[in-house]
């Protein structure tokens, strides 16, 4: 078994082991977990709690919009896919994250609509091994509107995409300026990222991600790469629920 990774992080190490509440065993199979299992996971048999995945996460959300999220399960092994779900979201699926040729470790923001268990499951083979964390919340994050729609010239910086690549630790930083509508703020329709895919500089991909409603909004991930790759280019491409595609690349 590998080391967790998180310690290559900015603050990571011991103050990353402090921050937020994580679930222990007894909590795992509490909350939505049967339903989410057998509707978002396919109702494994097999899966376990295992210290190599840690997902990271305040115990207090101050602002419901803007959650700061990292799950690290690269103290796993392989991991084919990392599915994150929140308990009592009207939208429990959050994001779907397929490695791919990067580390298994993301970093991202999410909206919480009202407190409860938000939950990182690792697939390793043919076992999933989940680790969460209970937030507390007063919620309405995924309700409120997205706070550029105040401004009038929200639209002048639509999809401007912004990246660092740091080739000594692997590090992968993207964000993208999108409003990540949910549809339930009223008169707002859903308007949101569905995917962003990470590829080398023969095109090849990298990694893929799967998004959805509760990706906070101007979403900022981070992912970390080998040390090949990490040497780049890296492209960056995204797509939303209107049609829209962004692209991008980043070098060292």
């Amino acid at each position: 078994m590998t080391a967790i990774l998180s310690h290559k992080l900015p603050g990571g190490g011991a103050g990353l082991a402090a921050f937020g509440g994580g679930l222990t065993p007894p909590d795992l199979d509490r909350g939505m977990w049967d339903l989410h299992r057998a509707d978002l996971l396919g109702a494994p048999d097999a899966w376990r709690g295992d210290p190599g995945l840690r997902l990271l996460a305040p115990a207090n959300a101050e602002d419901a919009r803007h959650v700061p999220i990292l799950a690290d399960a690269t103290g796993l092994g392989p991991v084919d896919r990392m599915v994150v779900t929140i308990d009592y979201s009207p939208f429990p699926l959050a994001l779907v994250f397929h490695p791919g040729r990067a580390l298994p470790l993301l970093g991202f923001g999410v909206k919480y609509e009202i407190a409860g268990p938000i939950r990182a499951s690792a697939r390793t083979g043919a076992e999933w091994i989940m680790g969460g964390a209970f937030i507390d919340a007063m919620g309405g994050g995924c309700s409120a509107p997205a706070a550029t729609h105040a401004r009038p010239d929200w639209q002048d910086g639509f999809g401007e995409m912004r990246a660092r690549l740091w080739p000594d630790t692997g590090r992968l930083r993207v964000g993208i300026r999108h409003p990540m509508d949910t549809g339930l703020a009223d008169g707002i329709p859903a308007h949101h990222l569905t995917d962003l895919t990470l590829t080398d500089a023969q095109g090849g991909e990298i990694a893929r991600l799967e998004i959805h409603e509760p990706l906070e909004e101007n979403p900022v991930l981070t992912f970390l790469l080998p040390r090949d790759l990490a040497q780049g280019p890296v492209g960056i491409t995204a797509r939303d629920t209107s049609g829209f595609r962004f692209s991008g690349k980043v070098a060292p």
